[in-house]
């Protein structure tokens, strides 16, 4: 028998994981291109599928934004399958990422960067018509962008995930 309220836990996974450090593309987090490429374009809100190709503005969906979003897609059915329910109940599972462009602030500790806050909202309706959501509130700010303007002695040193650092923590190579 399928399980339905396990598909909210779902959808506070799929949004956490999406705004996460680990969601890292190419030389940024994929919400600092998300960010950046909002305020070059003025579009501030980006909505996916994660059952379907579908995934909106396309002046949003550069290559890492892409690669993220089709990861995504191929993680949820695993996702649902690991809480015991099935992807059969699943009938659409949508996120919705919007900055707020109007507001900024200097980021705390590194005032160089200007972050932006954002919501995210993970929707997964069911085969009831239920849905079950998540929505997280935060702040983010691109960093790719002010690296190439920093003077070489201030670069810093190339990032490693936080597994990477783990592993080197307990198995130093």
């Amino acid at each position: 028998m399928a399980r339905y309220k396990v598909l909210k836990s779902v959808a506070h996974s799929v949004a956490h994981s999406f705004t996460s450090s680990l969601n890292y593309r190419d030389d940024d987090y994929v919400l600092g291109h998300i960010l950046r490429r909002a305020r070059e374009t003025g579009h501030r809100q980006l909505r996916f599928s994660l059952l379907t190709n579908h995934a909106e503005p396309e002046s949003l969906l550069i290559p890492p934004v892409r690669d993220s979003i089709e990861s995504y897609r191929k993680w949820f059915p695993p996702l649902v399958e690991s809480h015991k329910t099935s992807m059969d109940v699943v009938r659409s599972a949508v996120i919705t990422l919007t900055f707020d462009l109007q507001r900024g602030r200097p980021k705390p500790g590194q005032p160089r960067f200007e972050e932006s806050p954002y919501v995210i909202a993970a929707e997964i309706t069911d085969d009831r018509g239920k849905v079950w959501s998540a929505q997280l509130q935060d702040w983010w700010y691109p960093e790719a962008g002010e690296i190439a303007t920093m003077p070489p002695a201030q670069v810093p040193e190339p990032r490693t995930s936080r597994f990477e650092q783990f592993m080197r923590s307990i198995w130093p190579w």
